[in-house]
């Protein structure tokens, strides 16, 4: 079949079965190993293993993945970002974070990795053939975590990450992956499951996602009815529908005790208020560092170097000390988070990477729109909504959280697609 809109291959090789796989292994693995965020040591992580290997298996499926032009990028980044370290560290003579740069640049090389892929190699399908077989594994994965956690008495839940909310965006995430990549009309329920799980780790940031997974939910529930011709199933549409509306419902009433993020979010006390007025008082100090000087606003403060150059800079902390005393001394011993994704990537990073980042964000949702693919559209911008208010980038599930709308965006059929792998 002749796809009339598909752009012309002139780069890439065919996709054959063996780089299928190994495509659709690698994705498997990314986004299972997203959920073991525990810290090995420093920044290294249990799912930066796995990142590394879903690397390594899209470097098998196409060796020469990788073009000329996107390593010379990367290591034009690399240099802007070390000229950082060294304005850095003459200004404030602070310690460099080398972990913190490895980490973006292993994250960098995954994201243009699967851009490739998908742009040059028609690898989409594989990709969303690897979300779809890993959704029901991390399903099992999440069950377990909380299962165990409150089985030992753990009052705010974490499912085996550093943070609660880190567990809640990555499971918003499974939420708008199960309704996008699932086949079966229980993909309804299974995005609501995992919204649930969501809600019971106690953060504020599912009810960020809330409004678009609402309108994502409404779109997949009439395509499931638009596909129904039969009677039976036409009345398994809306048995689906009522099931979405109250089992929430009876959740609220026999799992109140649970589900005490409703509480935080629609009666905010003195902790909560005083927690959004210190995140912002950090949003002012990074906006304060990045202009103190022009080489803060061309070159950044190098990645994870908020905390130890605002404390040796010129910047009055007095505001974050009264607002947040433990912030504060988070400060002053050089490990505290600007607490915003995009803030950080504005404050931290060259100005041309900051460019280059929002410009591919703008553009993949775009694209994703001009695709119709409505459901991961909308997932992305709740994404950016939420961790603006939120340190998210430095985590595999944002990166993954990246790497499947830019899969979509960027779809392109294969050259010759074959069946086997060249000899």
């Amino acid at each position: 079949m002749t796809s009339v809109a598909a752009p012309t291959q002139t780069a890439g090789h065919p996709m054959t079965d063996r780089s299928a796989r190994l495509i659709t292994t690698s994705t498997v693995v990314a986004v299972v190993g997203m959920l073991f965020a525990t810290k090995i040591a420093d920044r290294l992580a249990v799912s930066n293993i796995a990142q590394v290997v879903a690397i390594i298996l899209l470097l098998a499926a196409h060796p020469r993945l990788i073009r000329t032009r996107d390593t010379v990028l990367i290591l034009v980044g690399v240099a802007s970002v070390a000229l950082g370290a060294l304005s850095v560290s003459l200004q404030y003579g602070t310690r460099i974070l080398v972990t913190h740069s490895i980490y973006f640049l292993i994250a960098t090389f995954y994201l243009v990795a699967i851009y490739r892929a998908c742009r040059d190699h028609g690898a989409t399908d594989a990709v969303s053939e690897g979300v779809r077989r890993a959704i029901p594994v991390a399903a099992v994965v999440l069950v377990a975590m909380l299962g165990w956690e409150l089985v030992t008495g753990v009052e705010i839940p974490n499912l085996g990450f550093d943070d609660n909310s880190h567990a809640a965006m990555a499971a918003c995430f499974l939420a708008f992956a199960s309704l996008r990549f699932l086949r079966t009309p229980l993909r309804l329920l299974v995005a609501l499951g995992f919204f649930a799980i969501a809600l019971i780790t106690y953060s504020r940031m599912p009810f960020f996602f809330a409004p678009f997974l609402v309108l994502a939910f409404w779109i997949e529930y009439r395509r499931v009815r638009a596909r129904a011709t039969k009677a039976w199933q036409v009345f398994g549409a809306h048995l689906i529908l009522l099931a979405a509306v109250t089992i929430p419902a009876v959740l609220a009433v026999r799992a109140a005790d649970r589900f005490t993020v409703f509480e935080r979010v629609l009666a905010p006390g003195e902790a909560t208020s005083a927690s959004t007025a210190a995140h912002l008082e950090l949003l002012s100090l990074g906006a304060q560092l990045k202009v103190e000087s022009v080489w803060n606003v061309v070159l950044g403060v190098t990645p994870g170097g908020f905390s130890s150059a605002v404390a040796a800079s010129e910047v009055d902390l007095g505001g974050i000390a009264a607002k947040d005393p433990v912030a504060y001394q988070l400060i002053l011993d050089g490990s505290a988070p600007l607490h915003s994704t995009l803030g950080s990537i504005v404050l931290e990073f060259p100005l041309w990477v900051v460019v280059l980042y929002l410009v591919v964000l703008a553009h993949t949702t775009l694209a994703l729109v001009r695709r119709r693919e409505w459901v991961m559209a909308m997932f992305l911008i709740a994404l950016v909504g939420a961790t603006s208010l939120y340190s998210s980038h430095n985590e595999l599930y944002f990166i993954v959280s990246l790497a499947v709308p830019l899969a979509l965006a960027y779809r392109s059929p294969p050259a010759a697609p074959l069946t086997t792998s060249p000899a």
